[in-house]
């Protein structure tokens, strides 16, 4: 514990004699400010509509799908939820040709997680006729959509947005900071 303390992860706090100090966790930027709940973080900044993190349902848990879940399917279950878990719209689509570049996932792993959720009914899947402008009339594809079944959703959750760049350290700072720390153990 006194090499994580020292690493700047924890910091101590005495409570008196005789008695077991506070461990209190520091946030992962290695800045020196103490962690906060996502959620409460930006309740203090005025920001609560505007986290990117959102509440998983109780579904999810009480349900067993959490350890029911193959990895995949779990990736999934978080793409689905980042994309229509949050708001009036339970359906989603995934473009095949950016799914890579958006998620960094596979396509195998797209196929088999989404799969594994419209099999366990967390997902319903249909093939949708639309044309790009979303109107009839124009040349019309098909297009496989998505949607979250309402037990599996998170109720007030909000939209994703980016993290800040000037929020999180950059690589060189967290290698500096780990190559200096390194050196001294």
């Amino acid at each position: 514990m006194l090499e994580i303390e020292r690493r700047g992860f924890i910091r101590t706090e005495e409570r008196g004699p005789g008695k077991v100090p506070e461990i209190i966790l520091r946030d992962e930027s290695l800045r020196g400010v103490d962690y906060k709940l996502p959620y409460l973080q930006a309740i203090e900044e005025g920001a609560a509509g505007s986290t990117s993190y959102f509440r998983v349902p109780e579904t999810f848990w009480s349900s067993g799908l959490c350890t029911d879940l193959s990895g995949a399917g779990l990736a999934m279950y978080l793409i689905a939820m980042s994309r229509a878990g949050w708001g009036n719209d339970p359906s989603f689509w995934l473009s095949p040709t950016l799914f890579r570049k958006e998620y960094g996932l596979g396509e195998s792993t797209r196929k088999k997680g989404l799969k594994e959720l419209v099999d366990r009914g967390v997902l319903t899947h249909e093939l949708r006729s639309i044309d790009r402008n979303g109107e009839s009339g124009h040349r019309r594809f098909v297009r496989s959509v998505y949607t979250i079944v309402s037990d599996y959703r998170a109720a007030g959750a909000t939209e994703p947005l980016p993290p800040s760049p000037k929020e999180q350290p950059t690589l060189e700072e967290l290698l500096t900071f780990f190559h200096a720390h390194s050196k001294e153990s």
